[in-house]
């Protein structure tokens, strides 16, 4: 326990270091924009809240049902997240090597990397998630205890996710060896696939083609499990935030259920851990150029020649392909058993409200998939760098080759994300035109924030790539890049009201509506055209100066 104690320091004085006058006036704008994004999720949290406890007779009900659902959504996440991380930190991490040959235990070692990957894996949600909370309090006029209990019930809920995704990274490495981990992970993505499909078949409300029914279907919605820890945070929290009585059976599962896993996970990874090692090194045949081995890409292309060759080579990255083709599923699962046709009737604006969410949602997805593949792109160099430097590549063509690594698939699943949800609500005609067209203006702007500020500051040493995202550039682009897409979905919003509101009336547009709606679309490209220029921009000259 000291030796992990001892390990721990260096990171821990490096936190402590960080923390002084220069470095918060340094880091005062990224604060400025974190305070922002914390003020625009509130208010879009509390509002949609506020409208949902407004619908007469089962407002308070899916009031519930959206957080359960909150919690739910969160568990797979963090579960996938944390398998992710782990083996980035306990197998492919730079200092594993040098971890090894000094006298440690595989125990000290295992606790280390058991705290990393629990930071690196959980702080996107620790960053998201309090508006959330202030939100419901605010909304109900909770007490002081809700909002200490909500922070005390989520660190347990945190462990029960990291115990159960570290012990799964342990047993599949264990159980695939390398030269067949692609084969491998392929059957498990598409397994996966199936198994998601099945299980939100089986969850599904099954008549919500009526106001009745979609009442009776919400009464029987089944993704409250008690076997899930979503389910008993829930249940802890919404007692406490409507000022009753605590529910201590499910505080005592979950802080049973975190030390369980965090237990179990901890006993078999420890003895799975050293052989798990060599089985990861890599097999003996090399790779098969196969009717590539004589292309040669010119000077033009080579920078994203090579990357694209990197990628498919490195499991560690195109194996998150099918986390990502999980959670897309996942998602348009969810949007699919939305009854927009029975609960329409609730308000004239229902549709355009769920087209609204869902852009909101997919800019989400947005952020979160490109500080993985783009903002790390230019710190993938690492400390090969200099070769970059060295060879006559001209480092704004070497950018702009990131970029188009990137923003070309990023966009495609983005875009086709949105056309399916879509389609799954019944979206056509100018709603669709608007939605898509703003998927792949909003594709295209975080793809160049992303490029550009992942340039502007550039983690060339690291552990893993994972840590890279989580440095403060990596959070500062998440929180500009959400704000972004909130940004460009309110303005966005207004025109779309005001011509659904004409459209109901049964008139044209006035002139004054018209102007409204033109400035509203000249903010949007003015703000889209800034966020993809000027970090792209910076990012080239900063370069340069390194």
């Amino acid at each position: 326990m000291k030796s992990s104690i001892l390990l721990l320091r260096p990171r821990l004085l490096s936190f402590k270091n960080s923390i002084n006058k220069g470095v918060i006036l340094r880091r005062l704008p990224f604060i400025i924009i974190g305070i922002i994004f914390w003020v625009l999720f509130y208010i879009g949290t509390y509002k949609v809240l506020s409208y949902v406890r407004g619908i007469d007779f089962f407002g308070e009900l899916i009031s519930k049902k959206l957080l359960s659902m909150t919690f739910f959504s969160l568990t797979g996440f963090l579960i996938l997240s944390n398998i992710i991380t782990a083996i980035s930190s306990f197998y492919l991490s730079r200092d594993i090597p040098f971890l090894l040959s000094i006298p440690l235990e595989i125990g000290d070692i295992f606790n280390v990397k058991s705290v990393e990957t629990i930071m690196n894996s959980s702080w996107m949600v620790i960053s998201f998630i309090p508006p959330v909370f202030i939100a419901y309090g605010v909304s109900y006029e909770a007490p002081l205890s809700y909002y200490i209990f909500a922070a005390a019930t989520f660190i347990p809920f945190i462990f029960i996710t990291a115990g159960i995704g570290i012990l799964i990274a342990h047993l599949l490495t264990r159980m695939f060896p390398a030269k067949r981990l692609r084969d491998v992970l392929l059957a498990i993505g598409l397994l996966l696939f199936l198994g998601l499909y099945f299980f939100l078949r089986s969850i599904t409300p099954l008549d919500t083609g009526t106001p009745e029914g979609f009442i009776n279907s919400i009464m029987t919605f089944r993704i409250d499990s008690p076997i899930l820890p979503g389910y008993w945070i829930t249940e802890v929290i919404f007692p406490v935030l409507k000022n009753k009585a605590l529910d201590y059976l499910h505080i005592a599962l979950l802080l049973s259920n975190s030390a369980f896993f965090l237990m179990i996970s901890a006993l078999i990874g420890v003895r799975l851990y050293r052989g798990n090692l060599e089985r990861i090194q890599p097999a003996g045949k090399g790779f098969n150029k196969g009717l590539l081995q004589d292309f040669y890409p010119n000077y033009k292309s080579a920078i994203l020649w090579k990357d694209t060759k990197i990628f498919f080579r490195d499991t560690g990255q195109w194996s998150q392909l099918f986390i990502i083709g999980a959670l897309m599923m996942v998602y348009v699962y969810n949007f699919k058993t939305i009854p927009v046709k029975a609960i329409s009737g609730l308000s004239p604006y229902i549709k355009e409200l769920m087209v609204l969410i869902n852009m909101v949602m997919t800019g989400l997805v947005l952020s979160a998939v490109s500080a993985r593949f783009l903002y790390s792109s230019v710190s993938l160099e690492g400390e090969a760098f200099w070769i970059i430097r060295t060879s006559p590549v001209v480092l704004k063509r070497f950018l702009w080759s990131k970029f188009l690594y990137g923003s070309i698939p990023v966009s495609i699943v983005i875009v086709v994300l949105v056309l399916i949800t879509n389609i799954v609500m019944n979206v056509t005609g100018l709603l669709m035109f608007i939605s898509v067209g703003t998927a792949l203006m909003l594709c295209i702007s975080i793809s160049g924030l992303g490029t550009g500020l992942g340039a502007m500051y550039p983690k060339f040493k690291y552990d893993n790539i994972a840590s890279v995202s989580m440095s403060p550039g990596g959070m500062a682009f998440m929180l500009i890049a959400f704000t972004v897409v909130l940004l460009t979905v309110l303005l966005e919003a207004w025109p779309v009201y005001l011509y659904h509101r004409a459209t109901l009336i049964g008139r044209n547009m006035n002139m004054l509506e018209k102007v409204q709606s033109v400035l509203c679309a000249g903010l949007i490209v003015i703000i889209n055209i800034l966020a993809f220029y000027l970090p792209m921009r910076i990012g080239i000259k900063r370069l340069e100066k390194d």
